[in-house]
Order: C-alpha cells, then structure tokens, then sequence
C-alpha cells in the first residue's frame, strides 16, 4: 500500500513460527527518499484530494479499512470494480476512498456497509474522513498541537474505550502485557512458557484453545452465545459476565422453551463433545467428500472443457455469504448474481451469522463448475423471516435470473403460518418453470415431521445421515408412501466467515440437514450437468422435472439388486466403488441412467 502518510512503495507484515510477541512484528518496507522526483504529482491529481486538509487521515482511514477487512485497500476497490487513479507515485486519493468507502456514482455500494453501524471502528473511520474537523474556523487546516489533540478526541479515544470494554477485567495499562502472552505466529494461542505464567495469573491466559477476543466480536456486532461460546464453556466461563444482557437472545440453548428450540428457522448444531472424536468424525466427511470428488472429475471435470455446456444456476436462499473467505474467493467466478430481500436497502449480502457462507460453500464443493446466485432472506439473530420476503425471493430467483435449481436450508415447523398462501404460490410458480427446489427436513428427530417448505410436495426434501448412512438422531422419521432422499449430513466441514472464525483456516464442522441440503443440491447439479455432457438432450431437459430428478438420486441410492433402504432413506453416496451407480463405464452409468428415467 502506498500512502501519502506512510509515502512506502510495499510493506509486509509476517507473523511465523518463530514471531511470538505481536508488539514486535516482523515489517519489511522500502521507503522513497524526500527529494524523490516520484513523490510529486501532477497538478491535475490535486483535485481528488481536495475537500480534505488532512492527509494523514485519509491514509490513517485506509489502514483502519485494511484492518477491518483484512484485505489490502486495493483487493477492496478491485472486488467491488471500482477503479482506482492512476498517480504517479502509486499513492491512493480521497476520492479513490470514498468511492470504495461510500460507493461510486453508479450505484455500487461502499464497503461502509458492511461495518456494523454502533462499531467504534467504523466511527473512527468517518471522523477520519470527515474534513471538517480537522480544520480550524477559517477552514485552514489545524496547528500540530490541536491537530493531535483533535485526533486522540476523534479517532484514538473511541478505540480506546471499546478496548477497554472488550477487556473488562484487564486494565488498560495491563492489556501490552496481556498481548505479550499471545502467539501470533499460531493465530492468537497463549505461549506455554513460566515466564508467561508467572506474568499473565488471568484466567483468559490458562486456555490454549483460540477464542476470539470479546472486543473483536463485540466491534463486529456479531457476538453469537452460542455459536461461539458453546463449544468451549469451561474455558471459557470467565468471559460470561461481560456479554450484554440484551444480547442473551441470540443463543436459542439459552432459552426454556423447547418448542422454540425445535422451531428454529435455520436448525443446525456445531459438533461438540470430544474434540478427538469430532475430528476423527470430520475426517471420514472429508473421505466422503474425496470420493465424491473422484466421480466429479471423472464423470464431468475431464469432459467439460471438450465439450463446453451451459453451466448450471443454483440460488441459495440464505444468510448471505463471505465473499472475502478465502476459500471463497476461488469461486468468485463462480458468483453471478445476489439480492438482499432482508434489508432492501443494501444491496450487498454479508453474512453476520454464518449459516449461509457455510452452505453456499458447500454448494461449491459439490458443484464448482456451477453459477451461484445469492440472496440474503435472514441475518444473524436467526429471526424467522415474513415468508412474503421468501416468496418474493423465489420469483427473482425463476424470473430474474432463470435458475435451475433453488437450495432452502431452512424451514417453519408446519404450513400454518402468516403468509403461507403466498409462498404457496411462488414454490407453484417455479415448478411449474421446472425449477428444482430442495429444501432441510428439520432437526427434531421424531418429535416433529418435515419442515415447510421441505413437506410441499413439489420440493425435494433432504434428510440427513453420518457417513455410514445411518439415519441421524436429529432427522425426521422417513414418511410411509414417500421417497426419503438423504445424504451426509453430519461433522460435514466447510467455510465460516472469516470475522466469525476462531481458527486460522476459518473452517467449522457442522451437522444438520441444513448442511445435508446444500449437498444434495451439488449432487443435483452434478447430474444435470453430466446429462447435459452425455445423455440426449430430450433426458437432459426431463431431470428438470422433479419426479425425474428423485427417481434419479433413489437410483443413486441403490447399491446392488438386493438393496434395501435403511431406516427406509435412500442414501445418496457417490462414489466409484462397483456397487455404485459411478462405479462402471460411461455406456453402463448412461443406461442405468436412462432406466431410471423411464420409470
């Protein structure tokens, strides 16, 4: 980054394994002499600084952003196509900041948006922008003395404050020392050593699990009780204190009433219990996956580049997504469209809540070659939205932008609510447009039947399984005279928002059929595309059909001639064993295909 306060041609800062102290980073920079003829600009350039008489601030408003985001201020304007001025020296203007920061003219939105608006850091940020209070009454800009005064009043002082609170039990003057205990070099571990012991005795020193700062989640106004604090109580008891009281809402194990529990909007669980059992759990999801990735490639990633085919559109009805997440960022190709129906107002789609990076992530996993169109219908309270604003989501999704398929991990505990009649006709509407719809089973095992709108019979309803196939404790009874369609939906692994992250690689493993649906869409998918590539087109438009696409996937389920579903699911595995539908030549897999097709 270049900047006119900072005047550096690169900087890096490197945490590894042998940097342990943050206070002392590892910073490589060149610096440009003063009497460099490159430090000057043009005369021309001066008009897009002018507003401001501050510079410093401006640069100091770029290095908050990067913080923010973690993400050079260049790779923001880039990710929202807003183009940058090319001076000479390479240094960034005012008004490249604002259009990034506020939006361009065309209607792009800044990435302001995007910062919660009670967070400290984002009014640090405004204030740093703001060229009026960094002049004097006759618009001139400050003495020295003022001038700092100004920025401890407007800039320091907030961040000051809201560390202080994040750190309620540490004295400000004490919260160096607290740093000093933490391994940067490992993503925030507490060092082991008797020194540190013996000058950290704070009970927010004994963990040597990584949880995440109580300042950093209250600055993003995401502090979630229970998707960041269950998993890890005991270590963790000492935080309690400081959570709001008006946040308790947030974590639904809080709560007395089962029946809210059993009706959550987007039901899932994170995997706790035996850390070792967990990821040796994990593990066999990331074997399953591996498989399935073996029939991808073989059946579609070696043909698609031969024969060239219209990708197939998926639109997740969701929480948002990270599009930041790195993992994410490899198929932001892949992105072509997002709607956010849950705040009309903007037109991004972040996700505060994580249910939908997760999803939209796995989406991905199972269907990389497809078009992903996100629209945002919650956030992160897990409210239940009006099911209008579902409704309205699913026409954009038909008549907007023509989808071929729509994955819902979500669902009311029954028909009976406000608006059913509505979103009635709009999952009408888009069958009748030979739109696929999947939609989450529920997570209440044998206390509750399917979800709406999974129990609409023109939806294909998801159940879930480990990866064995056994049914899962949380999975809804298999219903008499239907097709129970289920796949892997527990430890599975996949992306988490990178602010909401507690780990390096900002992974989580999850169960739920919220998961289990996301992957069946990509197996969906799959199968389009691959009879796109090798079946008559008349087959490949009739897997549009609902019936065909799940006499489809009960073929994929069935493993030999005496097959018998277990638990009366039909497991859907891919993989390129002899007992699975993959697991012959193309000629055999087209005719079994087609069999299935028929029936």
């Amino acid at each position: 980054m270049a900047t006119a306060w900072l005047g550096l041609v690169k900087h890096q800062v490197l945490p590894n394994d042998s940097l342990q102290n943050p206070l002392r980073p590892f910073v490589e920079a060149q610096l440009r002499k003063t009497d460099d003829p490159g430090d000057y600009e043009d005369e021309w350039t001066e008009e897009f600084d002018s507003g401001h008489s501050c510079p410093e601030m401006v640069a100091l408003a770029v290095v908050l952003m990067e913080i923010y985001f973690v993400k050079p201020f260049r790779q923001l304007a880039e990710m929202h196509n807003i183009p940058l001025i090319d001076t000479r020296s390479g240094r960034i203007t005012l008004m490249d900041v604002d259009q990034v920061f506020w939006g361009d003219e065309e209607g792009e939105e800044g990435w302001r948006t995007q910062i919660p608006e009670d967070s400290p850091l984002l009014e640090a940020i405004d204030n740093c922008l703001d060229g009026e209070i960094w002049e004097d009454n006759e618009g001139d800009r400050l003495d020295v003395e003022e001038l700092r005064t100004r920025i401890y009043e407007k800039v320091v002082r907030p961040l000051e404050l809201h560390l202080r609170h994040g750190f309620s039990q540490i004295q400000l003057d004490g919260v160096d020392q607290y740093a000093k205990s933490l391994d940067f070099g490992k993503w925030s571990q507490v060092i082991t050593t008797k020194e540190t012991d013996q000058l950290l005795p704070l009970s927010a020193g004994q963990t040597t699990s990584r949880v995440p700062s109580p300042a950093l989640l209250l600055a993003q106004g995401q502090f979630d009780i229970n998707a960041m604090f269950s998993r890890s109580f005991q270590q963790v008891s000492h935080l309690q204190a400081q959570v709001p009281s008006s946040l308790s809402h947030l974590g639904y194990a809080l709560s007395d009433d089962n029946l809210s529990e059993m009706s959550q909007f987007f039901d899932d669980h994170v995997n706790d219990g035996d850390k070792s059992v967990a990821e040796a759990e994990t593990e066999k999801y990331r074997t399953w996956r591996s498989e399935y990735e073996d029939v991808y490639k073989t059946f579609v990633g070696d043909y698609i580049d031969q024969k060239p085919t219209q990708p197939v559109k998926i639109a997740i009805l969701d929480t948002g997504i990270d599009r930041d997440h790195p993992f994410l960022e490899l198929y932001e190709d892949n992105m072509k469209g997002k709607k956010n129906f849950h705040n009309a107002s903007q037109k991004n789609v972040p996700d505060t809540n994580g249910h939908g990076t997760f999803a939209a992530n796995l989406i991905l996993d199972y269907a990389r070659d497809a078009h992903l169109y996100i629209i945002k219908i919650a956030d992160k309270k897990n409210a239940t939205p009006d099911a209008a604003i579902v409704a309205n989501a699913i026409y954009h999704a038909v008549d907007k932008w023509a989808v071929d398929i729509i994955s819902m991990s979500f669902g009311w505990p029954s028909s009976d609510m406000v608006g059913h009649d509505a979103l009635e006709d709009a999952i009408d509407h888009a069958y009748s447009k030979k739109v696929l719809m999947f939609a989450a089973a529920s997570n209440s095992g044998a206390r509750l039947g399917r979800a709406y709108p999974a129990s609409n019979p023109h939806v294909i309803c998801v159940h879930s399984t480990d990866t064995n196939g056994e049914a899962s404790g949380f999975s809804p009874t298999a219903e008499p005279n239907s097709i129970n369609l289920a796949t892997v939906g527990e430890s599975v692994e996949s992306a988490w928002p990178t602010l909401l992250g507690q780990d390096s690689r900002c992974l989580q493993s999850r169960s739920g059929t919220s998961y289990a649906t996301p992957i069946m869409v990509g197996i969906a998918a799959f199968l389009l595309q691959y009879a796109s590539l090798h079946l008559p087109h008349k087959q490949a438009l009739a897997l549009k059909r609902r019936e065909k696409m799940e006499a489809l996937l009960r073929r994929c389920a069935i493993r030999g001639p005496n097959y018998k579903p277990r638990d009366d699911y039909f497991y859907v595995h891919l993989s390129l064993h002899k007992h699975n539908l993959f697991g012959g030549e193309l000629d055999w897999v087209n005719y079994e295909i087609s069999r299935a097709l028929r029936t």
